[in-house]
C-alpha cells in the first residue's frame, strides 16, 4: 500500500466507535499504513465533536451505531463545522441499508466492518486522498435515483426512520419476528414492539400485515 497522499506530513485520523475492541483493531490497521496515524478516539457524538476541535484531524472514521447517539447526526454536524474533513463510515450494517444515507449526510466513503483489512486499507487511502469509496452498486443506485427524479430523502417515508428503526424495518423485511429481533439486538420484545409502532406511523401503515409487506418490498427493492 502506498503512503497517504498528503504531502509532507502524516495525516491525523479520529476514530469514533463505541466498541473498544474494534477501535483497537482499526487503530492497528491505520498505524501500519504509511502516512496515517490515529490522533484520538471517541465513543459518542459529544466526545467526537470535542476531539475534532482539539485535535483538528484530517480524517474521521466513524461507526453509525454509537449507543444512544447517531453516527449520521455526527457526520452532518462534523460536515457543517469542518467542511474539509474526510469522513469514512465503517459500519456493521450492509451498504444497501445505510450507504446512500451516509453519503447524503456528508460521508466520503462507506465500508462494512466485515470486509477484509486490504479493503479497509484501500478505503482509507482513497478517502484520505480526496476520493470517494463506495461500491459500483451504490454509485449506480444513487445515479438512477437522481436521473429518475426519485423522491428526495425527506420526501420518502422510509428515510424518516432512525438508524434503529431502519435496522428493525430491515429485519422485519427479512422475516424476523419481534422476539427474534429482540434477541438479535439484545433488547426487550416490548422495545421492539414500540419501535414497530413508531415505524408504522412514520411510513403510514395501520397494521402489522401492511408493515411486513412494506418491509419486504423495501428489502427486495434494495437488492435489485
Amino acid at each position: 500500500m502506498n503512503s497517504m497522499p498528503i504531502p509532507g506530513r502524516t495525516a491525523k485520523v479520529l476514530l469514533v466507535d463505541d466498541h473498544p475492541t474494534f477501535r483497537e483493531g482499526l487503530k492497528s490497521v491505520i498505524n501500519h499504513l504509511g502516512g496515517l496515524a490515529v490522533c484520538a478516539e471517541a465513543d459518542n457524538l459529544n466526545s467526537a465533536m470535542l476531539s475534532l476541535e482539539s485535535e483538528a484531524p484530517d480524517m474521521m472514521v466513524v461507526d453509525l451505531n454509537l449507543g444512544d447517539d447517531s453516527g449520521l447526526r455526527l457526520i452532518q454536524q462534523a460536515r457543517r463545522t469542518h467542511p474539509n474533513l474526510r469522513i469514512l463510515v465503517a459500519s456493521m450494517y450492509e451498504e444497501f441499508m445505510y450507504g446512500e444515507r451516509a453519503i447524503k449526510a456528508g460521508a466520503n466513503g462507506y465500508i462494512c466492518k466485515q470486509d477484509n483489512p486490504e479493503k479497509l486499507a484501500e478505503a482509507l487511502e482513497l478517502v484520505c486522498g480526496g476520493d470517494m469509496y463506495i461500491s459500483k452498486q451504490l454509485a449506480n443506485r444513487m445515479l438512477q435515483h437522481q436521473a429518475s427524479g426519485a423522491p428526495q430523502e425527506t420526501d420518502e417515508p422510509v428515510n424518516t426512520l432512525s438508524e434503529r428503526e431502519l435496522q428493525i424495518f430491515n429485519l422485519i423485511g427479512n422475516g424476523y419476528s419481534s422476539k427474534e429481533i429482540a434477541a438479535k439486538l439484545h433488547v426487550s420484545p416490548k422495545t421492539v414492539d414500540a419501535h414497530r409502532e413508531h415505524i408504522k406511523r412514520k411510513i403510514g401503515v395501520s397494521d402489522s400485515t401492511r408493515l411486513v409487506h412494506r418491509a419486504v418490498e423495501w428489502v427486495l427493492s434494495l437488492r435489485k
